[in-house]
């Protein structure tokens, strides 16, 4: 199956819900690169890049540790000099695919032995999932630059990076592929994981 020229995989095609097809339409982006999504902005040419941030879980600590990463973190907004924003995609779970997946991640040597417990453990997971809708959130810092600003993609990944002093692990999408599914998802915000 294509979606706007880009080939879905079985995974990715199962539970789909398409409103809209076309990315072009929507977005107004010249080209999708393994390293940034070149868009024009009115009469501007501009490289977009996107890191994909795992979040920290705040809740979870002390009053002096939480204290301790909101300044962090504030002294990294600070750091960012250039145009950012923060993208945030929920998507809802497919809860069969969620248990297929949870069967074939269960080593078959293993599966065999303990039968009866890995079959109780997955009718308990269906049993409980089975009227629920779950959603999954995904975190992204998307940075804009004009493509012929001075300042290096290294410089940025370095301040990017200081998000993993507070415990957020970050990435950049760094695969045309990725890129393209992230902006075919954030138009489709139903299609199921």
């Amino acid at each position: 199956m294509y979606k706007n020229g880009i080939r879905l995989t079985h995974k990715e095609q199962e539970g789909c819900k398409i409103k809209y097809d076309d990315v072009k339409k929507v977005f107004n982006f010249i080209d999708v690169t393994d390293k940034y999504i070149l868009i024009k902005d009115r009469d501007k040419i501009k490289k977009v890049y996107i890191y994909q941030i795992e979040p920290v879980t705040f809740l979870n600590f002390s009053i002096d540790v939480q204290s301790n990463i909101l300044n962090l973190y504030s002294e990294f907004l600070r750091e960012l000099n250039f145009e950012f924003q923060i993208y945030i995609s929920n998507k809802k779970i497919n809860i069969q695919q969620y248990i297929q997946n949870i069967e074939k991640s269960i080593s078959k040597k293993d599966s065999k032995k303990y039968a009866s417990i890995v079959n109780n453990y997955i009718a308990s997971i269906a049993e409980q999932l089975e009227d629920e809708t779950i959603y999954t959130t995904k975190y992204y810092l998307v940075i804009s630059l004009e493509r012929n600003e001075q300042i290096e993609i290294s410089s940025i990944d370095n301040i990017v990076k200081k998000l993993d002093n507070i415990g957020c692990n970050t990435k950049r999408l760094s695969s045309k592929r990725k890129l393209e599914l992230l902006l075919y998802e954030s138009i489709n915000k139903e299609v199921a994981i």
